[in-house]
Formats: C-alpha cells, structure tokens, sequence
C-alpha cells in the first residue's frame, strides 16, 4: 500500500440542512423533562444536591437543542458516529442528578432515542432505540418495588413509539415527495419527447417529400427543383428551430399557421388539400391543441395513406381531418412485425415515391385503437398517442375510425 493511500482523508460528512420548523419539532419532546424535575422537586436529598439536578437538567435541554442545529460534530465521523457521539456529549451534564436522584437520568431515555431515530436510517434509528429503551427500562423494573413501576413505564414505554411512528412518518413523506418530483421529472420528459416527436415527424416528411420531388425535376424542370430544395433548407431550419424553442418551452403552435403549413404539405406529396382558410373564434388552450393534432394528423396521412385527397373541417368545439386513402397497417404480431391489409400498399410505381406511404415503416407511427368497418384493429403508435395525450389534457377526445372502402378520419370532440 503506498504512501499517498495510507494518508488518503476520509470522506467529510455533511451537515444536514435545518428548518426552523425541524428545530421546534425536535424540542417540543424537551415536555418529558418534567418527569425528571418533578422526581428532583420531590426528593427528600439535600436542596445543593436537588438544585444540582435542576442544574444538569437544564445544560441538557441547552446541549440537546443544539444538537439539532449542529448534528455533525466530527465531519469524519460518519452519520452513525455522529449519533453515538451527541448520546456521549448529552450523557455529561446528567451525572448531576446522580446525588439527588439516581434514577432520574434514565427518565432521558426518549430524547436519545430521538436523536438516534431521526439521524440514522429507520432500520437503524429502530434496533437503536430499542437498545436504549431497554437499557433504560429493565434496571428500574429490576430494582424499584412494583408499585413504583407508574412513573418510569409511563416516561420511558409512551414516548418510544410516538417517536418511531413520527419517525416513520417523516420517512413516508419524503418518500412520498421524491416519488412526487421523479413522476413530475418524467411528465415533462414525456412531454418535450412529444413535442420533439410531433416537430421532426412532419419537419422530416414535408422534407422527404420535397426531396424526392425536386430529384424528379431535376432534368425536366431544374428551376421547381431549385425551388422545392430551397423549401428544403428553409424547413429544416424552421425544424432546428422548433425543437430548440420547444425543448426550451418557448413556443406554441398556432392553429392557422398550422394550416398554412398543411396545405403546402398535402400539395407537395400530390394530396388535394380541402382546408379552411380562416380558423373560427377559439381560446388558446383548443387552439394549440387542434394546432397540435392537425400537424400530427396531416404528417400521418402524407406518409401512410396513399390518399388523393385530404379534406379538414374546424368548428368551435371540434376538429375534423378526413382523407381517401388506402388505411393504415392493422395489427398483426406474427413474428413480431405489423402485416399490411391486403390493398393498401401504394396503388401505382408513381405512388411508390410518395415517402412511402402505406408502408410497414409507417405503422407505428400511423396507428390507433380502434375498429374499422372491417373490424379489424389499427395499430396504436406514438403519433396517435400524443394526439391523444393532448386532447386529454385539455378536455377533449380523440377518435380514429376507418371507411369499409378506404379512408381515415381522425376526429377531436368534447370529452
């Protein structure tokens, strides 16, 4: 073992942080002190030796309350060193109730068991608590009469479980309050992986579909396929803004704009577009909703829907996006892949080209729990999930039904 490991510094254990209102809790149990002082008032010893007691009485009631402001003594004691260390400080100033009641010093026994169920880990604060009510309580049953037996069962047996059932219960609340921030930790992941999910998700399908239309202008018409390139670069840099002001939660979508936005999608995939083109009176919390869920939806059906034509319908109290498209994938989990139904891949070679819509690929994204005129189940996948997740947050519902001959409707209503 080398030199520098021999005189390697043990790790520093540090002060706990204090509350006022830890500090009046832990020195309310300074009440039991009157069971001590009363045996001193009643003793027939000499006043020195009872005004002795009183004395060692009150230097432990100063010494057992700053234990509490300062609970580590020693830095390189460890928590449990620290306990033992304040029970030995608090022993002194009790050898001065031995000349005028030797008995009374065990009537302490509860605020060292305070000190250690408090300080230590439950299991710990429990087995030494134990330790200490028995090493207090059997001497005095052993060598007082019977009939003496009230006061010291009353002192020491009655405050012991109180102490542990508060104990336990501070435990449980804080318990209670990391389970609490964890949950709240992880609604907020969950909710900017949403947002993120339902940016990129139709950032990248308008993107990809641009793409593949300017690389079949190229040679035919290079001048559109510039253009469409230059829509290229302005929406993945739109991208990289949202998810920064998203992540950042600096941004809410706006339901016209949103629009906008989907028109121009739904033309650049070949989908006829059939939207409004003004947005009814509504309050911010419906229109970032419906915003939200029209981007999801529109970006569902340029990737999977091999649709002609999109059709959305807004109201005041509902949202309605309806396309001719071939469906989504049903579920099937032979083998753990989804299965496609039979007729609804892409209807042409020319369609094939459309960011493969009607795909495999798209089936997780494109998906949601319900029964089709067929009967048969759509896959639920995190795109209608977060639709979901939001319209449930505000109030509202979503639904998703499939038409016996092709064809989705994604419809939002009042919950």
């Amino acid at each position: 073992m080398s030199a520098a490991t021999r005189t390697a510094p043990r790790p520093r254990t540090e002060e706990p942080e204090h509350h006022w209102s830890d500090l009046l809790f832990a020195t309310v149990w300074l009440v039991f002190l009157v069971i001590p002082a009363a045996a001193l008032l009643q003793s027939d010893e000499p006043i020195w030796a009872r005004a002795l007691g009183l004395l060692g009485l009150v230097l432990f009631a100063g010494l057992y309350t700053l234990s509490w402001i300062r609970q580590i003594l020693v830095p390189r004691l460890s928590v449990l060193g620290n306990a033992v260390l304040w029970c030995a400080v608090l022993l002194v100033p009790l050898t001065l109730l031995l000349p005028a009641s030797p008995w009374g010093m065990t009537y302490t026994a509860p605020f060292f068991v305070a000190v250690c169920a408090f300080r230590l880990p439950l299991r710990q604060g429990i087995l030494a608590s134990l330790l200490i009510e028995t090493a207090a309580l059997v001497p005095l049953l052993m060598l007082l009469p019977r009939e003496q037996w009230f006061w010291p069962l009353f002192g020491l047996v009655l405050p012991g479980p109180i102490i542990l059932l508060s104990r336990f219960a501070v435990d449980r609340s804080e318990t209670h309050e990391r389970l609490a921030r964890e949950l709240e930790v992880s609604r907020q992941r969950e909710a900017v992986g949403r947002d993120v999910h339902d940016i990129l998700g139709h950032s990248l399908t308008v993107i990809t579909v641009k793409t593949q239309l300017a690389q079949r202008l190229v040679e035919t018409d290079p001048q559109r396929a510039v253009a469409e390139l230059d829509d290229v670069l302005a929406l993945s840099r739109e991208a990289l803004t949202d998810v920064r002001s998203t992540v950042g939660k600096l941004r809410d979508l706006d339901l016209g704009v949103e629009l906008v936005q989907a028109r121009a999608a739904l033309r650049a995939a070949g989908i006829n577009p059939h939207l409004p083109s003004s947005v009814p009176p509504l309050d911010a919390v419906t229109r970032s909703v419906f915003a939200w869920i029209l981007r999801e939806a529109v970006t569902n059906v340029v990737r999977h829907s091999g649709a002609s034509r999109c059709r959305v319908t807004v109201t005041g109290t509902s949202l309605r996006i309806d396309d001719d498209g071939a469906g989504s994938p049903v579920h099937s989990t032979r083998g753990g892949t989804v299965e496609a139904v039979p007729g609804t891949g892409p209807r042409s070679g020319a369609e094939a080209g459309r960011a493969g819509r009607g795909t495999r690929e798209g089936a997780a994204s494109y998906a949601a729990t319900v029964s089709g005129a067929d009967g048969r189940g759509i896959v639920e996948g995190n795109g209608i999930c977060g639709m979901k997740d939001r319209a449930r947050a505000a109030g509202y519902e979503v639904t998703v039904t499939r038409a016996p001959h092709g064809g989705t409707t994604v419809e939002v209503t009042r919950a």
